[in-house]
Order: C-alpha cells, then sequence, then structure tokens
C-alpha cells in the first residue's frame, strides 16, 4: 500500500506540472484577450479550467478547445 500511496503522489506532482504549464499561461490572460472571444468560447474555457482544477481528484488531462491555438497565434502569443 505504501509503495502505491507513492505512484499516486508522483502523478499528482505531475498532473499539477502539466496544470502550471498548459492551463496557467492561457487562463492568466488580460481582459483584452478575453474580450475577443465569443459567448461560447468563453464557457468552453472555463469548463477545461475547472477540468484542470480537478485533475488531481479526475486524473483525467482535459482536451484543449480545439480553437484555442489559432487564437493564441492571432494575439501574437504562442503556447
Amino acid at each position: 500500500m505504501e509503495a502505491r500511496y507513492f505512484t499516486d503522489e508522483k502523478l499528482v506532482r505531475g498532473l499539477r506540472r502539466r496544470r502550471s504549464l498548459e492551463c496557467f499561461p492561457v487562463i492568466n490572460r488580460g481582459k483584452l484577450w478575453y474580450d475577443l472571444l465569443t459567448m461560447e468560447q468563453e464557457a468552453e474555457l472555463k469548463q477545461w479550467y475547472e477540468d484542470w482544477l480537478n485533475v488531481t481528484e479526475s486524473r483525467v488531462i482535459p482536451v484543449r478547445p480545439s480553437w484555442l491555438d489559432d487564437k493564441l497565434v492571432q494575439g501574437g502569443d504562442i503556447l
């Protein structure tokens, strides 16, 4: 049982790291960027963020919204 705990802890640390690299740089953007989103995109982004916040419990990596990369490149940022 102790070996499983260490495996779980390693998994949780990895999930948190991925969240900090993949999610937070997108979510922590300014109002001007958010103003460019449609209502549908904003709702999808909110769900994606909530899924990332729950990733350590769900153990499921959220699927990045398909439009996100185009929107980031369009705004002059590449993630």
